[in-house]
């Protein structure tokens, strides 16, 4: 089969090959979720503090730095312990845990001294979002474990074109990050359309290279899971550009430039 020549051979454990299509399937439907505006509680065009939600809930709310820091934390822990738990391992599985733990520390960094945060989020939902985030990144792991030692090899080895796309994807993400903090500047609260970079072509390049990141890590994984996790993101990256793109649209209208795809320059 033509899928032998990328991938291992799906581990044989019923809760892996669940997680696959579970996380698929999740994936999926909270990207067109996000295209239909149905929208997360912590994007920028949805009012976190919104005065017709109960009061009551707004002792239930974190600040939104803080919430960021739910998300990753937890990932970024399993990446560590991961290190002591499967010592002595081979070099793809060491690659794994390396670009994971590095993805989400490069995350916390970024929440910590990039990102500039004005509202809130629920915590319940800060809660549910790093939890499965470390779920996910627990299971991507476990199935790389299981994998590394299957008589039956990938035909192609795609570790290091994987490691490639994962250093330019990080890259692009950071630096498309960095512009989009220096857009308001001190206190200054007015969203703003950013310039710079691929944001004269695309309103999201840094979803752009988070796919680029996310290709690079299925290609270093060469499981099933990661695929399927992978596939469930494009699209959930693809629906909340486009929910991004449209926001802009509706906010600034004539200004926003309408040559300005959501995601992929030229195409969407």
């Amino acid at each position: 089969m033509v899928i032998s020549l990328f991938l291992f051979p799906s581990p044989p454990t019923l809760f892996i090959n669940a997680m696959s299509i579970f996380n698929l399937l999740a994936l999926i439907t909270s990207g067109y979720m996000e295209m239909i505006g149905k929208n997360k509680q912590y994007a920028k065009f949805c009012d976190a503090t919104d005065s017709n939600k109960p009061k009551e809930k707004k002792n239930h709310k974190l600040p939104s730095r803080i919430g960021m820091l739910v998300f990753y934390t937890p990932s970024f822990l399993v990446g560590l312990v991961s290190f002591a738990v499967f010592p002595h391992q081979d070099p793809r599985f060491v690659m794994v845990i390396s670009i994971l733990t590095i993805h989400f520390f490069k995350r916390i960094l970024e929440v910590l001294f990039v990102h500039k945060f004005s509202g809130f989020m629920m915590l319940d939902a800060a809660i549910t979002i790093g939890l499965s985030y470390a779920l996910s990144i627990a299971t991507m792991i476990y199935a790389q474990y299981l994998s590394q030692d299957s008589p039956a090899q990938p035909g192609f080895d795609l570790k290091y074109v994987g490691l490639g796309m994962f250093l330019i994807g990080i890259t692009g993400n950071f630096y498309h990050h960095y512009i989009l903090s220096n857009v308001r500047k001190n206190d200054d609260r007015e969203y703003k359309i950013p310039k710079g970079g691929l944001f004269d072509l695309v309103i999201c390049p840094h979803y752009m290279f988070e796919i680029v990141e996310f290709v690079g890590v299925s290609c270093i994984c060469q499981t099933g899971f990661t695929f399927c996790l992978t596939l469930g993101t494009v699209f959930l990256l693809m629906g909340r550009s486009y929910a991004t793109r449209k926001w802009y649209v509706s906010k600034f209208g004539g200004k926003f430039g309408k040559d300005v795809k959501a995601l992929i320059p030229y195409l969407f």
